[in-house]
């Protein structure tokens, strides 16, 4: 039997469904390492399992801009090298963006679920890690091949010690 065919035949006996959820507080903490964008798409697809659109709508609101900003950053992390604070920009924007997330969004997850969802089946990590792992490998990628490029082209001098 599908899951959909379960949700129906659950929802005409009346049996309530018990939802499949992502730890939030462990996704809150994961958030830190691997960027808000990766706590957020988790609370994201918590809030749609729990029915919550216009929370599963904030959240993915959250993790586009989070996006747009970190490709922004990436573009500009060249010029602000050259800044006295530009080697500690990427980890004041990290620790900036979870703090801002934890406290609006996350924080809320973590105490709705603690309070009206006593029971939940827990979703494994393995997918998630490895997503969230992709995407630092992939930032890596592009990150290296701009600086690449730019150090080849002249535009942008090697450092020396």
């Amino acid at each position: 039997m599908s899951q959909e065919q379960q949700q129906t035949a659950q929802q005409q006996t009346g049996e309530s469904q018990v939802p499949a959820l992502y730890n939030p507080t462990i996704a809150l903490a994961l958030s830190l390492v691997f960027t808000p964008i990766f706590g957020g798409i988790l609370h994201a697809l918590n809030w749609k399992e729990l029915g919550n659109d216009a929370l599963f709508a904030r959240n993915m609101t959250w993790v586009r801009w989070t996006f747009y900003c970190f490709i922004c950053y990436t573009f500009l992390e060249p010029i602000f090298q050259t800044l006295p604070f530009g080697r500690y920009m990427m980890i004041a924007l990290l620790v900036g963006f979870w703090l801002a997330w934890a406290t609006s969004l996350g924080l809320s997850q973590v105490l709705y679920v603690r309070d009206f969802v006593p029971a939940y089946v827990h979703k494994m990590w393995g997918k998630a890690i490895m997503a969230g792992a992709l995407g630092w490998v992939g930032y890596t990628t592009v990150s290296l091949t701009i600086t690449l490029i730019l150090q080849v082209s002249g535009l942008q001098p090697i450092p020396t010690p």
